[in-house]
């Protein structure tokens, strides 16, 4: 500790350069930390699928209507368990940029086949006898400051029979995502409110979801459903969870490639720039450290005082970066679905700061170690 204004003092002397290299190092570990984690964050998500839920949509595309009448065919389809479905219902909250998905479907077989959002059972009773009811995840609840008991609206462009956009829901309840907090955004939805109210097009689902029991016979059974459907008006593809996870990244290209480029040619500049304005710090300030060791400073803690120099621009650095791109992740959630910097990817923010500073400093560093008094002080 007794080192510490002598190492304050080394950054201060010029504080225009202190503030450039800082700037440089937070601007660096702020693209590291978004991209790291968003990428970093997505595997995740791909890792945590569940390898006993299939996703059975229309072969045109996902999203395209099928008829209700499918799930007669897969609950009996030998091996599938339990079957339900959804109709995505686009909606925004007061203006055009607040979005807020809701998701029609009934509601029991729903939250059966996600064990994983944790809601009141009686909240999820209470569904059942109010048709335009509504569950909240708990990340739209908190954004937009709704309470249970709350009747709100939603605008969206799909219109109802009376030709109106205006989409009203009475909140029953609050639901949480376990595995993934985050993830608690859409509202859950009655499929008859919403069936019942369309112009066009009832009785028709976006997407069916099935459980199986034999997770290792994931390729026979989308195989077993697809063929079902087969030359028929209403082709499916099915896909595990993971799978339908996978291609959704894959559409995104080569996430992992495009990361490490950017950061690596990020650190790769980063690296370079402090390194030579240390070097120019150091030159600068050859006859004050000749002078230290004249008053008996070792060569190593000359040493050591330059590297520390380093570490605190570079490492003080990198937690502001790290906790800025923590923030950009928070206030994307609702675009991305990923609100924080995962933890592997802060640890690994902090140690590359620790090689940055240490091959940064390396050079001033070990001229400082090798530094004669007698030459340093000839000129003066």
């Amino acid at each position: 500790m007794k080192f510490l204004p002598l190492i304050w003092a080394g950054i201060r002397r010029k504080s225009g350069r202190a503030i450039l290299i800082l700037a440089q190092v937070i601007i660096a570990f702020t693209l590291f930390g978004v991209l790291q984690g968003l990428n970093t964050g997505i595997k995740q998500a791909v890792a945590a699928t569940h390898a006993d839920r299939l996703y059975v949509s229309s072969r045109l595309r996902l999203g395209a209507p099928l008829p209700m009448s499918i799930l007669g065919q897969l609950q009996t389809t030998p091996g599938v368990t339990l079957t339900t479905y959804r109709y995505m219902l686009p909606g925004t909250y007061q203006h055009a940029t607040q979005s807020v998905p809701v998701v029609a479907t009934d509601v029991d077989t729903f939250l059966a086949m996600y064990p994983e959002i944790k809601i009141d059972p009686a909240q999820a009773r209470a569904m059942r006898e109010t048709q335009d009811g509504a569950l909240v995840g708990g990340e739209t609840m908190r954004k937009y400051g709704w309470k249970v008991g709350q009747r709100i609206t939603l605008q969206s462009p799909l219109q109802r029979k009376d030709g109106s956009g205006n989409w009203a829901f009475d909140i029953l309840g609050a639901w949480e995502n376990t595995e993934q907090p985050d993830s608690a955004l859409p509202i859950i939805a009655n499929y008859r409110y919403v069936n019942e109210s369309l112009p066009a097009q009832r009785d028709t689902i976006g997407l069916a979801t099935v459980r199986i029991a034999d997770p290792e016979r994931v390729s026979q059974l989308e195989q077993a459903i697809d063929s079902q459907f087969a030359n028929s008006p209403n082709e499916t593809l099915t896909q595990s969870e993971h799978e339908l996870a996978q291609s959704q990244v894959a559409s995104l290209g080569d996430l992992d490639a495009v990361v490490h480029r950017i950061t690596a040619a990020a650190f790769f500049v980063l690296l370079f720039a402090t390194g030579a304005l240390m070097m120019q710090s150091f030159r600068e300030r050859t006859p004050e450290l000749a002078v230290l060791k004249t008053l008996g400073f070792s060569d190593a803690l000359v040493m050591a005082l330059i590297l520390a120099e380093t570490a605190a621009l570079c490492i003080g650095g990198a937690a502001l970066g790290l906790w800025i791109a923590a923030r950009i992740l928070v206030l994307a959630r609702s675009y991305i679905g990923l609100g924080s910097v995962p933890v592997v990817v802060m640890a690994a923010g902090v140690g590359c700061a620790v090689l940055l500073a240490l091959a940064g400093g390396a050079i001033p560093a070990w001229r400082g170690l090798r530094l004669r008094v007698v030459d340093a002080l000839a000129s003066r």
